[in-house]
């Protein structure tokens, strides 16, 4: 079905007026005639609803005069049915032609404009441009480095500051170790974990002190 085509229910919802038709016995036929031909202005239909309504109150009218069981009240009462169930064949005639004109008349949505989709565009590649080869840095030993070495990372101060604490200490045994004694924040400590090793020094035994000797 087309987005403007009416659906089955409106159009059984729009035929009522057969309805007026078929149950109204003979004596109604003329008024849905007289409805969807004065609405639509088309005297093809209105006209006949004219007809209708003469020939069927005519009808009556000779119905209720011609004496019971008499000739006239048989010719009268099948010319009646014969009209009525006439206006009921020509309103399912004209009914969908109703329909059209109703539906062509109906106010029509506006479409909705559709936003174009978006349109991917693919970055640009970015050529290399020639030069010296990438510097790739060289891991420090932290007991082997100078002040000078570990100022690349470090500030000065605290570079020299370390490299005293390693003399005092005899070495570090551990990266860990030498990023304590630095004061290295947990985020330095990430950034220069992959640049540092460590050789620890033998440290010289401790003096245990004189010890008593026990003869047995």
């Amino acid at each position: 079905m087309a987005p403007d085509e009416p659906s089955f229910g409106w159009k059984l919802l729009n035929s009522w007026w057969v309805l007026i038709t078929v149950f109204g016995v003979g004596c109604l036929s003329g008024a849905g005639f007289l409805y969807v031909g004065l609405r639509a202005k088309r005297p093809a239909w209105w006209i006949p609803g004219i007809v209708y309504f003469v020939l069927t109150w005519a009808g009556v009218y000779g119905i209720a005069h011609y004496p019971h069981g008499s000739t006239g009240l048989e010719t009268v009462g099948m010319a009646y049915y014969g009209v009525w169930f006439a206006s009921i064949v020509h309103a399912l005639i004209i009914n969908p032609a109703w329909l059209r004109w109703l539906a062509a008349s109906r106010p029509r949505r506006a479409p909705v404009a559709l936003a174009p989709p978006p349109v991917f565009q693919q970055p640009p590649v970015f050529q290399a441009q020639a030069g010296p080869p990438p510097v790739v840095a060289q891991a420090i030993d932290v007991n082997l480095a100078s002040a000078e070495q570990l100022a690349v990372h470090l500030d000065p101060a605290r570079a020299q500051r370390v490299v005293a604490d390693r003399e005092s200490r005899g070495g570090f045994q551990s990266v860990e170790e030498f990023a304590a004694a630095a004061g290295l924040m947990p985020h330095e400590f990430a950034r220069l974990r992959p640049l540092l090793t460590c050789t620890p020094r033998p440290r010289a035994p401790q003096d245990g002190g004189g010890g008593r000797v026990l003869d047995f």
